[in-house]
């Protein structure tokens, strides 16, 4: 054991694992555009058309080209939007891009990322009428729809992409202006549909004033028997000589309970409301003071 001698060998040094390959980058490919920078892309490209088409008229009938009638009008605006189906057809198809895709950098391609050829553009130009055919709700199909395709596009195996990159606040402008513009556009159309009177709302108004004229003008005779305006209904039925006529016509053509009136004895003003659903305010006042009060 005396010729023995300790030593220490070092360790041999312990295999690394081995480090795992990088996975090969595999490009996302291009962005589908966002519903509210391709709503004001529409916007920009129809507003001309749809400016083009009034004044043009406008100025046709003024001129003595044209005689305004309900079918030259359609006629007309059936061509305004023949330019404009033709004007989304070729615009959008071979790579090229209309003046609103332009400034909203926005493109259209086919599904498989290839230009859109001219007949399918054409097919996605007539596919605006079915999307808005649906209560427009096949334009707002590209708020939900994987790839933010609409309606239209889903016809013509069409996408939209995205070719400009924005930042935070030209994100938020884009949002702001294009929300601003349906929330005009919807109230457009409420007020000229919703709210707008019909024929027999029109008469039922219509019938409420000259009732309530009616009470005017006896307002009038009783102020030249009296020397001043009443505020009782019963004094004015009394001069016709008629007063369950007189109900009779109130009850036709006045919402129950909202006739007033309101006199000094030297003025008065006569209110009701018409028998329409929305119960239309109707309103006379008189038109000269009585001569006999201060």
């Amino acid at each position: 054991m005396e010729n023995e001698e300790f030593k220490i060998e070092p360790l041999s040094p312990l295999p690394l694992p081995e480090a795992p390959e990088p996975e090969a980058f595999e490009p996302e490919g291009p962005v589908p555009a966002g519903f509210n920078e391709r709503f004001l892309a529409y916007v920009i490209d129809a507003f001309p058309f749809v400016l083009g088409t009034y004044l043009s008229l406008n100025a046709m009938v003024k001129a003595g080209v044209m005689a305004y009638t309900a079918a030259n009008e359609w006629r007309w605006k059936l061509l305004w939007i023949a330019a404009y189906v033709l004007y989304e057809a070729v615009l959008s198809s071979g790579g090229r891009a209309t003046v609103g895709k332009l400034i909203m950098g926005i493109r259209v391609r086919a599904v498989d990322g290839s230009d859109l050829s001219l007949p399918r553009a054409l097919v996605r130009a007539l596919g605006y009428f079915l999307s808005s055919a649906t209560l427009n709700l096949g334009y707002l199909a590209a708020l939900v729809t994987p790839g933010k395709r609409a309606l239209h596009d889903y016809v013509a195996g069409s996408k939209v992409i995205s070719v400009k990159e924005r930042g935070e606040v030209a994100n938020g402008l884009i949002l702001a202006f294009s929300w601003g513009i349906m929330a005009i556009l919807v109230g457009s159309w409420l007020n000229q549909t919703v709210l707008k009177l019909s024929p027999g709302e029109k008469a039922q108004i219509v019938a409420a004033h000259r009732t309530i004229s009616k009470l005017a003008k006896l307002e009038e005779i009783y102020m030249l028997r009296e020397g001043h305006y009443t505020n009782e209904l019963k004094d004015l039925a009394d001069l016709t000589g008629n007063v369950n006529a007189v109900r009779a016509e109130l009850y036709k053509t006045l919402e129950p309970g909202t006739l007033t009136f309101i006199s000094n004895g030297r003025r008065f003003t006569i209110t009701a409301k018409a028998r329409n659903w929305r119960k239309t305010e109707v309103q006379i006042s008189s038109r000269q003071d009585a001569p006999n009060m201060p």
